[in-house]
């Protein structure tokens, strides 16, 4: 059975700018980071959430593995900041999360309203949308995305 997981996205601009390449980026050395990159598998559910605007859920998709990020001061061997559109914000961003089967959830009105400054959560009842109970509806009535 898959778990199912609340990754913040800041305001949803750099989500967006990878979402082409199906990748999301975390600190694995933060504990959050930690925990994720330890507990995540593939075929588990990812719900990317904005951090403010009462935690709108703007997508979803199924995990398929983290990848340390490569980048070297003359050779990257993974895709730089840059290149991934990352480049809004500073952010100490180690490892690469990839994704398929992305769902842009951005017009669905739906709103978890997690307050906790937590950038990564396992799903459980204080989030307002019951997770596991809506997905099965968002892959019958919705198509999959190759970008947001």
């Amino acid at each position: 059975m898959a778990n199912h997981f609340l990754l913040r996205v800041g305001d949803g601009d750099h989500f967006k700018r990878s979402s082409s390449k199906s990748i999301w980026g975390i600190n694995s050395k933060e504990k959050q980071g930690k925990w994720f990159a330890s507990n995540v598998k593939n075929g588990d559910l990812l719900w990317f959430v904005k951090g403010k605007d009462k935690g709108k859920i703007i997508a979803v998709a199924t995990f398929t593995e983290n990848k340390e990020r490569v980048l070297g001061p003359l050779i990257s061997t993974t895709f730089t900041n840059e290149e991934l559109g990352w480049t809004k914000t500073e952010g100490e961003w180690d490892t690469e999360v990839h994704y398929r089967n992305l769902y842009n959830l951005s017009s669905c009105g739906l709103y978890s309203e997690i307050k906790s400054p937590n950038p990564i959560r396992l799903y459980n009842e204080k989030c307002k949308v019951n997770l596991p109970a809506e997905y099965p509806s968002i892959v019958r009535y919705s198509k999959i995305t190759t970008s947001m």
